[in-house]
């Protein structure tokens, strides 16, 4: 007897002691599968905590959220076109930390963990505990690398977390077996779709997939996709009509919908070869959603949720990585899920039921797989090759082997020209001054607290809403203290150079770029022997 009990002990103290012990190791071996790549996910995370001010995108957002902060009107007297809870985030992350990384990359690390977890509840109801692992590590991996734009604080990074635990909730619902608490449950989805629209509008397309998954599964279904359909649009009416009062229908309308068209038409051709893949995938989705109905739930929603993120994002004909980031949580399920077909079971009703899921997927796959093969020499595998470098270079900046400027040239060289002039402005006490950054990136109004004279922080989109015209006579007209041009930007947006010449001194030159300053400001913040006038600086 004495054998069956651990260390010689007594029988029933030892009983006790398995009893107690047992359950614990069993929870443990559980939420391995959660914590282990939770944890790979933080420690992958790290390096974008301390990257350099480099993404253009991250600094129009923050500069819109800075000058909401300080009065600006959203759609009115500053411009973007996404909606108010993505700005009212990184007011979050500049709270935290002032103009850096730091804060807003903190946010975005906390709604990717958020996800993860999200993701690791689905894969609970869907995988064998071994294939959890699998799905996690590979859900970590994608999550948090520069591959999908992972280190970075985008609207997709932002979003992701609410829409993962959407799904999560829309799954409860299908389960519930009370009608009220599956209501219940159902409104609570549509507000966690609803924050994720006040984002990013496209997050639309995970409400659609858990709506038509909601309509297809339950008796009640109608009822439950309408509770979500209903608690998303208050959330969304709710928030948006201040900003719909103080800007304008019309302003709100133009930059959160119509502003698009013309991103779109740009980029994809009304041509049949370009519409007609996308309008199949679409039909696709619809009739195999209708025709896998009987599945299990928990299999349709991925497949349902999966195909529509893909082709969604697919519609812009844009090859950005971070477009791909939102699909990572549905991929890494069903990649893990992956067995060999039985071609027997493929063959009867249930089996074909699932084909147009599937060619839908594969339709997607095909889109995104053509967009990205097709600019390669344009750098769409950019964030590729920047993974190989990033750890690194991370690696090297804390330890000291690389200057500051050595470090920023890894993820963009125009980025040196703009912390130089942000260096040369500190020293010569401009700071505060009014400003033009006539760049792609627009992070020198924030860390030289520069006030724009333009309504978008961004070159590029000033240049799409006002056209070119338009920008260089507002720079002619409001005559801005300092103009901060960058090489690859001085003719694509207008020919600025000769404007400045006139009325401005070039008071710093490097290999990727240029500062000016008004003539009479210089004057007074400058030696006499320093000045170097533009017709001088030309001879």
């Amino acid at each position: 007897m004495r054998s069956r009990w651990l260390g010689g002990a007594s029988g029933p103290r030892s009983a006790a002691a398995g009893a107690d012990t047992a359950p614990a190791k069993s929870r443990w071996r559980r939420w391995r599968s959660l914590t282990v790549p939770l944890t790979l996910l933080l420690v992958l995370r790290l390096p974008s905590l301390f990257e350099p001010h480099w993404y253009t995108d991250e600094a129009g957002y923050a500069n819109v959220a800075w000058q909401m902060m300080h009065g600006k009107v959203l759609f009115l007297s500053t411009w973007n076109n996404k909606p108010p809870l993505l700005f009212w985030i990184y007011q979050l992350g500049l709270l935290i930390s002032g103009p850096t990384e730091f804060g807003i990359h903190l946010l975005s690390t906390l709604t990717e963990a958020v996800a993860l977890v999200g993701t690791w509840f689905l894969a609970r109801n869907y995988l064998s505990p071994r294939r959890v692992w699998i799905a996690m590590l590979i859900a970590a991996f994608f999550l948090a690398t520069p591959i999908f734009n992972g280190d970075l604080a985008l609207p997709e990074n932002l979003l992701i977390g609410f829409t993962v635990w959407g799904m999560v909730v829309v799954l409860a619902v299908t389960r519930a077996t009370d009608a009220w608490r599956a209501t219940l449950l159902a409104a609570g989805a549509g507000v966690l779709f609803a924050a994720a629209m006040l984002i990013q509008q496209s997050a639309a397309a995970d409400l659609a997939a858990a709506l038509l998954v909601l309509v297809l599964v339950s008796r009640r279904g109608w009822l439950q996709a309408a509770a979500t359909a209903l608690s998303a649009s208050v959330v969304v009416v709710v928030v948006m009509t201040p900003f719909v009062l103080a800007a304008g229908m019309h302003n709100a309308v133009f930059f959160l919908i119509t502003s698009y068209s013309g991103y779109t038409q740009n980029q994809l051709p009304l041509t049949i070869w370009a519409l007609l893949p996308r309008a199949i995938a679409g039909v696709l989705i619809l009739v195999g959603a209708y025709s896998a109905r009987k599945w299990p739930a928990k299999q349709l929603l991925l497949w349902v949720w999966l195909a529509s993120v893909l082709l969604f994002y697919a519609i812009p004909n844009r090859d950005y990585m971070h477009f791909l980031l939102p699909a990572v949580p549905a991929a890494s399920l069903l990649i893990s899920g992956f067995r060999l077909p039985d071609w027997r079971a493929w063959r009867s009703r249930v089996g074909l039921a699932g084909a147009p899921l599937l060619a839908a997927v594969l339709v997607g796959t095909g889109l995104w797989a053509g967009l990205l093969g097709g600019d390669l020499v344009q750098g769409s595998l950019f964030t590729v090759k920047l993974t190989g470098e990033y750890y690194p270079a991370f690696v090297g900046d804390i330890t000291g082997a690389l200057t500051p400027a050595q470090y920023v040239t890894v993820y963009d060289q125009s980025a040196v020209a703009e912390f130089q002039a942000v260096t040369w402005i500190k020293k010569n006490k401009l700071t505060g001054s009014t400003a033009v950054v006539w760049s792609a990136d627009s992070w020198a109004y924030l860390l030289a607290n520069l006030q724009p004279i333009l309504p978008e922080p961004t070159i590029y989109m000033n240049d799409a809403l006002l056209g070119s015209a338009q920008l260089l006579r507002r720079v002619q007209v409001d005559q801005p203290v300092v103009v901060i041009l960058t090489s690859d930007d001085y003719t694509i947006y207008g020919p600025i150079v000769p404007l400045l010449e006139h009325t401005y001194t070039e008071v710093q030159e490097s290999a990727n770029g240029q500062l000016w300053i008004r003539s009479d400001v210089a004057r007074k913040v400058l030696p006499v022997r320093a000045l170097r006038t533009g017709s001088k600086q030309k001879s």
